[in-house]
């Protein structure tokens, strides 16, 4: 009788940490997929947050732009004084220039292609508007590209400027 409550206890034993084992197997089991979502929930919260940013960044230019005082009507008084004014402002919103050209047949236009970043780009017809003589954009083209960042962008910008003693 005695080997037999040995036999029961040992019985009992092993199944008391056979269900010990599993319910440490459940629990982990149970732990990954909590990690998993917990993961999947940071990572959603980070892309939302950098969406937050962007759009706060963006409403933020659209502000600024919308509030500058444009009393520019004077002239340019030649080329290069209008073509260095474009160069700086472009340089200035660390965006690349591609190509700065004037047409010898329309003087008071500059051609520009350039890249970089659409809210710096946005910053830079703001800039254009406080420059010291009267500008205007005649031309714009925007194309994004695939193979770069969402806000990554190629512009194709015609600016036109009055200079002194030009009649056009």
């Amino acid at each position: 009788m005695g080997k037999n409550i040995y036999l029961a206890f040992l019985a009992m034993f092993i199944a008391f940490c056979m269900a010990l084992i599993g319910g440490v197997w459940w629990s982990m089991k149970e732990l990954r997929a909590y990690r998993e979502e917990y993961d999947m929930l940071s990572e959603e919260s980070a892309n939302a947050s950098r969406i937050m940013a962007s759009m706060q960044s963006r409403n933020l230019s659209l502000t600024e732009v919308a509030g500058l005082n444009v009393e520019n009507t004077g002239a340019a008084s030649d080329t290069v004084e209008f073509s260095s004014h474009v160069q700086n402002a472009v340089e200035n919103n660390s965006l690349n220039i591609i190509s700065l050209n004037s047409d010898q047949q329309k003087p008071n236009q500059i051609n520009l292609n350039i890249q970089g970043n659409y809210y710096s780009l946005a910053q830079l017809f703001a800039d254009f508007r406080m420059m010291p003589f009267a500008s205007r954009i005649t031309s714009l083209k925007i194309h994004r590209d695939q193979a770069n960042p969402v806000d990554f962008v190629d512009a194709e910008i015609v600016i036109e400027a009055i200079l002194s003693g030009d009649n056009s």
